[in-house]
Order: C-alpha cells, then structure tokens, then sequence
C-alpha cells in the first residue's frame, strides 16, 4: 500500500500542466504617447477679418456703387475688406473683399478702374466681378492676374433689379459668379495682425473723411462695436438690415493722380497709387491711432504700422478710405 501510495502520488506530479510563460506588454515609446495625445492645432482665424470660425476660402473682389441711388447696398455686410475709392467727379466707389463667407446676392455691381489692377494684385489670383470697364482699359484688365466676371461680356449670373433705376440695377449671384471664375487664390498673409489695441490711442467719437465730392463718416457705438458708416450725411444701410461699420476704420493717405482714361462724358479718371508709403490714421474701439503704410511693390502685401510695430485691429471688418494726401480727415473727440 505504501509502495502503490507513493507510485499514485509521483503520477499525479508527473501530469500537473507546465507553469504558464508570461509575455511581457510593450509600453508605448514616450513619442508616440506625445503624438496621440497632442489635440490638434486650433483653427487659424480668418487672415484678412481675424475672426474665429471664419474659413481662409477664395478672394473675390466686387465694384459696388457708392453714390446715393447705390442706397441701400447688397452683400457688403458680409465682406472682410471693403475699399472706398475715389473716381470720376470726385464721387466714390467700393472695392468690396470676399474671403471668410459670401453673400447670397451682391451690388449694385459697377465698372472696373485703372485702380483695381495694383490694388488686387495683393490677394494674389483674384474673382473680379464687375459690369465692365472703358473700352482703352479693357486691354489692361485682361493682362492682369484677374479672373474677370463682367456683366458686360456674359450676364449669366447677373440680373437687373427692377426696384433699382439703371445703371444701378445689376445684382450679382454669387455663387453663380464664383462658378463663373473658376479657380482663385486663397488670401496671404497680410501686413496686419488682429488683437488687443495698442498704447498710444486718443479717444475718437466720429471721423470724416472728405473725398472731393463726397464724404464718408463713422460714428463709434460702444454698443455696437463697431464703427457707424454714413455716406454724404445719410445713414448707409444694408439691404440685408442694419447700418453697415467695420471694427476697423483707416485713412490710408495715397497719392490721387490723372489717369489715361475718361468715362462716357469725359471726365477724367483718377488713379490711385497703392504701391508706396504715407501717413494713415487707425480708428478702433473708439480710438484713433496714428501711424503708416508701406508696400514695395504690387505683389507684396500692404504693411501697416503703429509706432513702428505691425498695426493691431479689433477683429471684425475693415474699411480703407483711400484718401488723397493733401484731403482732409477730420476726427471728433
């Protein structure tokens, strides 16, 4: 019994299963657990608004009237730049900049000037919607790194409001003219950054700036934000609602000269030189700020300065009154 015990007992040892092998886990390389856990990177604000939320799309550019029966205007609400610039008799028109979002319809659309080339040329491939131009600039306006949408050569994606007397009737669709242009630049970065305001500012109520025929004011409201635009003393509403203001308002004082060309009645068309340098005046958050351009040449983008550092505007929409430089701007404190 004793010899059988022992013979069961080394049995049952001999068939006990082997102990089990452990694998051992690889823990994650320090780099790879940085590279999961890193968020990714916050989406860059509009480049020409500065506002959050806002895409870094196409820029298209419009010509919108600006004299009294333009009134109200379409669209301009949602453009990042807008241009006020002088033309013939004085009066003003509006180079409107699309980037961060686009509106429904836009207008009234006008003419191209010989002022556009160089302007645009800063935002790279530009959409340029327009009605036309003076036949002697038309050759011009086709050399240019433009992609021209013009009411004249093709109406598709234009129509004649018939609330609105001519030639300040023709609206523009914009998705329809975006199709029409066909591919465009995306917008640079530009000579300007967004944020906080800068030391240095005196208070500023309104500003005025006098066009030879026109006038063009901006009264701040706190309430708003934002800078109240009114055209030759009458309140420049927006057709969509509201009273059209930027966040930011600048007089960028330019020289104002003669051009080779003349509308239908001879007058001659003014051409704004904005390749140079001057003196410009910076208005925000009820502020004015003093200050200047620069831009080297048409392909580079336009630098502006407060006190020698890059120029800071409230984000939002900005308006530049180019402003010949012997025209008054007046401010009211």
């Amino acid at each position: 019994m004793t010899v059988l015990g022992l013979a069961l007992v080394l049995t049952a040892c001999s068939s006990d299963p082997e102990p089990k092998q452990t694998r051992a886990v690889e823990s994650p390389s320090p780099s790879a657990t940085t590279a999961s856990s890193t968020p990714p990177p916050p989406p860059e604000p509009s480049r020409l608004s500065g506002r959050m939320g806002k895409t870094n799309g196409p820029v298209y550019a419009v010509k919108v009237d600006n004299t009294g029966h333009a009134h109200p205007q379409v669209g301009l609400s949602k453009a990042d730049v807008v241009y006020v610039e002088q033309v013939e008799g004085g009066v003003t028109r509006l180079a409107a900049i699309y980037s961060s979002e686009y509106p429904k319809f836009v207008g009234p659309v006008r003419s191209g000037r010989i002022t556009d080339i160089d302007l645009l040329r800063q935002y790279g491939t530009v959409g340029l919607f327009y009605s036309g131009s003076q036949n002697k600039l038309a050759d011009n306006l086709q050399r240019a790194d433009l992609k021209l949408v013009s009411f004249d050569q093709d109406h598709t994606g234009y129509t004649r409001s018939p609330s609105r007397p001519m030639p300040y009737d023709v609206i523009g669709t914009f998705d329809r003219l975006r199709q029409r242009a066909g591919k465009v630049s995306a917008p640079p970065k530009m000579g300007y950054t967004f944020g906080p305001a800068p030391a240095g500012g005196k208070p500023a109520k309104s500003l005025t700036v006098s066009f030879p025929s026109a006038r063009v004011t901006a009264v701040w409201s706190a309430a708003k934000k934002r800078w109240l635009v009114s055209m030759d003393g009458s309140a420049d509403q927006a057709a969509e609602g509201g009273q059209l203001g930027p966040t930011t308002f600048i007089a960028q004082f330019v020289t104002v000269k003669p051009s080779a060309y003349h509308d239908i009645n001879g007058a001659n068309t003014p051409q704004t030189l904005t390749v140079g340098h001057g003196r410009a005046l910076f208005y925000r958050d009820g502020q004015v700020f003093e200050g200047s351009w620069s831009r080297a040449k048409a392909s580079d983008v336009t630098s502006y300065t407060i006190g020698g550092q890059p120029a800071s505007f409230a984000p939002g929409q900005l308006w530049v009154a180019l402003i010949g430089r012997d025209r008054p701007v007046t401010t009211t404190r």
